[in-house]
């Protein structure tokens, strides 16, 4: 027969049958396949924990690599002035990454006939069966020994440029290859295995063969660079790989999704299942952890607690003999023959049973001879078992922690990290058997190391070790010095907890904001994104064709203790009051905390309110509701009422624009707010009609001056509303800072009310009474509030008339205020302790007549105007060359001018770059939509965005 042929047969009958026996026992995947090139060979790190290598939730940068099929890596491309240097080819990866089932899915599909058909023979050898051949023996009676049915081999059929040695498991060889010792050139010569291996990598032997070779990264170093063609790493499961594996082990797709949550809520699980032996074992532990009745619900485990799991149905004592042999051959090879477990008490017929019993911990192989092995499913597991039994030594032999401690100084003076998942499970352990109490000092010496060496690789370790005891250790010590800016523990600095806050940030991995893209925007992408959800600041899904169907899913991510959210958007959704009811489940859990809840937009009724009761009863973190635009009327406000009074109630912002409520709505709210007075500072009843009648209840009952904004737009509010609002303004204790009255017919003598107020006293930094029929009578009041003195600038004089005004932000447009009402209040530009930044006086019917005194208003060093807007007026070119006459003056701080429709001409843009040439570092944005404009006057402003020497970057224009 035909010697690739019978090669060929051979190949296919042996891994056809290991891929049918890990179908079987839904173990590891045959088709894996990906590598990934890695141009810079990581020589430095070789010596970390393996976990180094995947778990990437610390502040380490990884350097960007290249993903390529194996095809690609197998190709033949030993040109021939890499003869007998360059002919190797080394996969790295850690222990279950999947190198094995690399190697043997390459063969199998080599031997099926379907890829890889430039080679002609391909040799899988591994080396924990070369350690088997302890006799001198030749390359050609070493293949012959593992492939007896190829007789015939000779040196012309394997000196090819198309012949492949793969070299499986460097970690697993017994004796240390050496490159500096004697070789051999003859395919007959005899000689130790080791001399075999060194002159076929080194190319002494078979110098055109290629040679492939995989290892864990700690042996790696043995293989000299200057033999290696191609340096490549196993990638393992990327994230839908994950989910696919998830799914074929766990058959119904929603139970696969939530096992996959518990996984990705903890960033250093979701790191370390890419690894797919872990992967694999996650998956079989989860399978039984997570129940149908617990619907979205977040049972979250641990690593200690996943690996507890998994061996917990062992037998107990096959599972304390395996332990103690995981413990005492820590840091020996994975790899264990007969005369390993004899040693240590454990027969190959206890191994056999216990592996039939839990294949994932111990995994039985036959090979040559038909020797058979057990390796333990990762090395990891070693770690937990050894763990397990070194807990247990020290419970024995001591009646305290201080080995421990013992152990953590050990691992922080490790060079190479054999401490670092043992003490990680040693912790885990602690927890899960109740060893010791959280007040152990065993716990604050381990979190005084970590910040005594906050920086370095070590601390990671250490702080995987307390996490794995606490997932929120450290976490309430970074709070406290967030809030207190003083360090919790003794001896450290802010410096050292600003660096904790980063790394326990990335560790967590924490995102300020959720939102979805546009075109993923559904339910179903959104129960996919929850663990994402649950470690975001803010979740903003406004828009996003939310229905009650995420709500349950929502409602999880709120009653988990460990989630992040504080602000939730759901804002224009389909949510029902069923869905509200869902919500309000996880709102009312007391591990929520949630802070902001926005559902305006959303069709509400009365019952949702109904529902949202409880919430307010029961989380006293909420602190923000907005229910605007929901048509909750006054039975609706009735309801939110009962939840308003109770004291457990601590809302802080209170949002129900456009909600249909009336008066009688106002009563309930009055009722309410009277009875708890102390939290809220925010209430917004605008797009409501309330009139007068009802504003007035809410007045007499609702002290407004320990609100910090009110807003009032549109409510039917006439004089008769103002002289409350004004007594209130009155108060020299007024909180009250942004109060918004527009768009009620409030005229001149209820604005005077207002203004008096001010006048008094009033702290109020934003005031909106746009469109509230105001003329120039009106702007005389307001004239004499502008030209009073801030009590923040008056010196501490004493004065009987000690008047202030803190405006910020004032709104007049859309009232007939005309050029005489401007020109009464641009006396207050030039008030040497004016706040006022922002002014709109759009479609107020001015004309050019006004435009000087604004002029000198702008040009006054005392102004401090950066915003001002004068759309809708007809000024006019002659209006606004009056205008420029102040923009061009150096004291004139204007940053935003709004000129749109004022019926301007290119006349205009001329005035505008003659004062931007003369005063360039301030105006930054020049809004003249709906004005008769040139294009070549729009091109000139055009150029002075592009032109560094001008602030200018906006402008806003057209052309009729």
């Amino acid at each position: 027969m035909d010697l690739q042929i019978c090669l060929k047969t051979t190949l296919k009958n042996k891994y056809q049958k290991l891929k049918e026996a890990y179908s079987e026992k839904s173990l590891l995947p045959l088709k894996l396949g990906y590598l990934e090139i890695k141009h810079s060979y990581p020589w430095s790190t070789l010596h970390q924990h393996e976990f180094t290598y995947v778990d990437k939730s610390d502040l380490h940068t990884w350097l960007y690599s290249q993903t390529i099929m194996l095809s690609e890596m197998l190709k033949c491309d030993c040109k021939q002035k890499h003869k007998s240097s360059k002919k190797t080819v080394i996969t790295l990866g850690v222990s279950g990454a999947g190198k094995t089932t690399t190697v043997q899915t390459g063969a199998l599909e080599w031997a099926e006939g379907g890829k890889y058909q430039d080679i002609q023979f391909l040799f899988p050898l591994t080396f924990w069966e070369l350690n088997l051949l302890r006799l001198n023996v030749s390359l050609i009676e070493v293949l012959l020994a593992f492939y007896p049915e190829l007789k015939g081999l000779d040196v012309s059929s394997l000196n090819k440029n198309n012949v492949w040695f793969v070299l499986d498991g460097l970690d697993e060889f017994h004796t240390p290859l050496n490159f500096d010792g004697p070789t051999v050139s003859d395919v007959s010569e005899k000689s130790k295995v080791e001399i075999l291996l060194t002159s076929l990598i080194s190319g002494n032997l078979l110098p055109n063969a290629h040679v492939w070779i995989t290892t864990r990264y700690a042996a790696a170093t043995q293989i000299p660079e200057r033999f290696l063609l191609k340096e490549t790493r196993i990638k393992g499961f990327s994230d839908k790989q994950k989910e696919q594996h998830f799914k074929s082990i766990i058959s119904d797709e929603f139970m696969a999704n939530r096992a996959m949550d518990h996984v990705k809520i903890s960033r250093s699980l979701d790191f370390l299942s890419e690894i797919p032996a872990i992967c694999t074992i996650m998956a079989n532990v989860l399978k039984n952890h997570v129940k149908t009745a617990d619907g979205y619900k977040i049972n979250r485990l641990n690593l200690t607690q996943i690996y507890s799991k998994l061996v917990k149905d062992s037998n107990p004592g096959l599972l304390a003999k395996l332990e103690r042999l995981a413990m005492n051959r820590l840091g020996a090879k994975n790899v264990m023959y007969e005369w390993d477990l004899v040693e240590w008490d454990f027969s190959v017929k206890e191994a056999s049973a216990f592996s039939k019993d839990c294949p994932l911990v111990l995994r039985e192989e036959k090979g040559l001879h038909n020797a058979k092995v057990f390796r333990f499913g990762q090395a990891s597991i070693q770690e937990f078992l050894a763990a397990s039994a070194r807990l247990e030594t020290i419970k024995a032999t001591h009646n305290g922690s201080d080995p421990l401690r013992c152990l953590v100084d050990r691992m922080m003076l490790s060079p190479v990290g054999e401490f670092d998942v043992l003490l990680r499970f040693i912790f885990g352990l602690i927890k899960e058997r109740g060893t010791w109490e959280p007040s152990d000092p065993l716990f604050d010496y381990t979190k005084g190391k970590i910040l005594q060496d906050v920086l370095s690789p070590k601390a990671v370790g250490l702080f995987h070790c307390l996490r794995e005891y606490d997932s929120q250790a450290l976490l309430n010590e970074v709070k406290f010095f967030l809030k207190f800016d003083f360090s919790p523990i003794q001896g450290f600095t802010p410096m050292h907890w600003t660096v904790m806050i980063q790394r326990a940030t990335n560790f967590e991995g924490l995102r300020e904001s959720f939102e979805l893209q546009v075109a993923l925007r559904c339910d179903d992408v959104v129960l996919k994104q929850l663990p994402y959800i649950l470690k975001s600041k803010k979740a903003m899904l406004r828009f996003s064709n939310v229905t009650d169907r995420s709500c349950p899913g929502l409602a999880a991510v709120l009653s988990t203790g460990e989630s992040y959210l504080r602000e939730l958007d759901l804002g224009y959704n389909s949510i029902t009051d069923s869905g509200v009811e869902t919500l309000v489940e996880g709102l009312s859990d007391p591990n929520c905390k949630l802070k902001q809840l926005r559902l305006h937009g959303c069709g509400l009724s009365p019952q949702a309110c109904k529902h949202l009761t409880k919430a307010l009863k029961e989380s006293p973190k909420l602190q923000e509701l907005d229910l605007s635009m929901n048509g909750i009327g006054n039975e609706g406000v009735q309801h939110l009422a009962n939840g308003l009074r109770a004291p457990g109630c601590h809302l802080e912002t209170l949002r129900l624009s456009q909600c249909n409520i009336e008066h009688t709505g106002c009563v309930y709210l009055a009722s309410a707010l009277q009875k708890n007075p102390d939290h809220l500072n925010w209430l917004d009843l605008s797009i409501n009609a309330i009139g007068d009648r009802g504003a007035n209840e809410l007045l007499k009952k609702v002290d407004i001056t320990q609100l910090t904004q009110l807003d009032l737009y549109y409510c039917g509010l006439t004089v008769l509303s103002c002289a409350k609002i004004g007594e209130a303004l009155k108060n020299e204790a007024s909180s009250l800072v942004e109060l918004n009255l527009s768009n009620n017919n409030l005229q001149d003598e209820g604005f005077a009310l207002i203004c008096e107020g001010m006048y008094a006293w009033c702290g109020l930094e934003k005031l909106n009474v746009s469109r509230c029929g105001i003329t120039h009578i009106g702007a005389g009041f307001l004239a004499k509030v502008l030209c009073s003195i801030s009590q923040l600038f008056s010196g501490g004089s004493q004065k009987s008339d000690w008047q202030a005004v803190e405006l910020k932000e004032l709104d007049l447009s859309m009232n007939c205020l005309r050029d005489q009402g401007v020109k009464e209040i641009c006396g207050g530009m030039k008030n040497p302790y004016s706040h006022l930044k922002v002014l709109n006086l759009s479609q107020c019917s001015l004309t050019d007549d006004c435009c000087a005194e604004l002029s000198v208003g702008l040009s006054s060093k005392e102004n401090v105007v950066i915003d001002l807007d004068l759309s809708s007026n007809d000024l006019q070119d002659k209006g606004v060359k009056k205008l420029c006459m102040g923009m061009r003056a150096p004291h004139c701080k204007v940053e935003k001018l709004s000129l749109r429709s004022c019926g301007l001409s290119s006349k205009s843009v001329e005035c505008l770059i003659t004062a931007l040439k003369s005063n360039p570092q301030h105006l930054a944005e020049l809004h003249l939509m709906g004005n008769n404009l040139q294009d070549s006057s729009i091109r000139v402003l055009s150029d002075l965005t592009k032109n560094q020497k001008y602030t200018l970057t906006t402008i806003d224009v057209s052309a009729d």
